[in-house]
């Protein structure tokens, strides 16, 4: 007696609705990593610059706010409430720690949590 193999419509059913669920989930998350990018780049970029040393507070927002804006990253934060220094001798931390919700569907939203850090050695 042969037994048949292969996918029953419910493995099949199954199979396509985990794609679709893990592609809606990649595509809603996906923006907001990518935004966290730009930032992290934009801190790194601050890095090369030799000038920071001697900026102020509002001087490396301005300074940060500038690079985000080539990269259409200004609505990511709120840089005058998460940027945080940290001034040591010969050295600076600059730091930018945010949350982002997301709305997935009904009153289920995701919670990304950033935390973004460069080091200036000067």
């Amino acid at each position: 007696m042969n037994k048949q193999k292969g996918w029953t419509i419910w493995t099949m059913l199954l199979t396509v609705a985990l794609i679709v669920f893990f592609s809606l989930l990649f595509m809603k998350l996906m923006p907001h990593y990518l935004d966290n990018r730009k930032l992290q780049t934009a801190l790194d970029g601050l890095t090369n610059d030799t000038r920071v040393a001697t900026m102020s507070r509002r001087q490396i927002i301005q300074e940060l706010t500038n690079k985000l804006y080539i990269d259409y990253g200004t609505e990511i934060v709120d840089l005058q409430e998460a940027l945080v220094l940290d001034k040591k001798k010969g050295s600076m931390t600059l730091a930018v720690e945010y949350e982002v919700v997301v709305p997935l569907a009904w009153n289920i939203s995701a919670l990304l949590d950033f935390k973004n850090s460069a080091d200036i050695i000067f």
